[in-house]
């Protein structure tokens, strides 16, 4: 089980990388007391018997982990979302990608804690494989969004140390400022 819905996204976020994603997309909306999270990529995607494949604990594709033969992020997330009265979405098409999407009563008493979204949102922004990563984050109508490839335009190289802290300083002022209004 994830102890964070920021674990939950990071999984979804390494699925995206692992399906050979040029491009990611995330989205994090609430608003007033629903919760709304999806990542969109366009990587290999999935063919129907692989959804349904995708939706068990006990499959595992041997790529991302070799070796192990159960897959649980997808089954997880299910396991959340359904635990507190959400929803799930898994649409996907070999060769033009996938998004899973969730949403969530954001006050519910058993939906785990939002986590370290600074934290996520910094590491798909720097991680290494998609050319684009775009965050998207509304908080009540106000928001933010910001793209890996504006990122690269100031950062000869995104995975330095140095990059990865200004970056989460960024993140990190644009959190406070939705939370400020």
């Amino acid at each position: 089980m994830h102890f964070s819905l920021a674990e939950l996204l990071t999984d979804l976020f390494q699925n995206a990388v692992a399906a050979g994603s040029s491009r990611i997309d995330v989205r994090w909306h609430e608003r007033d007391t629903r919760l709304r999270v999806s990542v969109e990529d366009n990587g290999k995607g999935m063919t129907a018997n692989e959804q349904l494949r995708a939706v068990s604990p006990f499959y595992s594709d041997g790529v991302k982990h070799p070796g192990r033969k159960v897959g649980l992020g997808i089954p997880f997330l299910i396991q959340t979302v359904s635990s507190v009265g959400g929803s799930y979405e898994l649409r996907s098409e070999p060769g033009r990608g996938t998004k899973v999407s969730f949403e969530v009563p954001a006050n519910h008493l058993d939906l785990p804690p939002a986590g370290d979204l600074i934290t996520t949102f910094s590491l798909a922004l720097t991680c290494e494989g998609p050319g684009e990563v775009e965050i998207e984050r509304v908080r009540n109508g106000d928001q933010y969004t910001i793209r890996r490839t504006e990122l690269a335009e100031i950062f000869d190289d995104l995975a330095t140390v140095e990059a990865l802290q200004l970056i989460t300083n960024y993140v990190r002022s644009q959190e406070e400022e939705l939370w400020q209004k």
